[in-house]
């Protein structure tokens, strides 16, 4: 270790830890059927159709839910309800922890010495 152009026989260790929380980092675990689901579910109710309307419209197209059953109006507004929350979870924003640090600092110059390695305590 060098400190002030002087050499020391010491090691010199900082200690921390950064906690990072994201939802973003559990990632998108909807297959391409769900967001196909999502997606035209959002794309009429733009136009103002109402639940039971889509899952009329889903059960004449003979799609069905993830869990293989006719859909029911309760259903599509799952669907969009359960979507938006995910939306919104995605979009938080959490602060970061640090922890308290600390700084060790190990004098070898004993150590040093012992095998036969000049130090300042044995004339050099």
């Amino acid at each position: 270790m060098r400190c002030d152009d002087a050499l020391s026989h010491a090691d010199l260790t900082f200690n921390f830890t950064i906690t990072y929380r994201s939802p973003a980092l559990t990632g998108n675990n909807y297959s391409s059927y769900q967001l196909f689901l999502y997606q035209t579910i959002s794309e009429y109710r733009e136009q103002g159709v109402t639940f039971n309307a889509i899952a009329g419209w889903l059960n004449k197209k003979g799609y069905l839910t993830v869990r293989g059953k006719q859909f029911r109006g309760a259903h599509v507004h799952s669907i969009l309800k359960k979507r938006l929350a995910k939306e919104a979870l995605f979009k938080r924003e959490y602060p970061e922890v640090w922890s308290n640090f600390s700084m060790e600092v190990v004098d070898k110059t004993i150590l040093m010495s012992d095998f036969g390695f000049p130090t300042k305590h044995n004339g050099q």
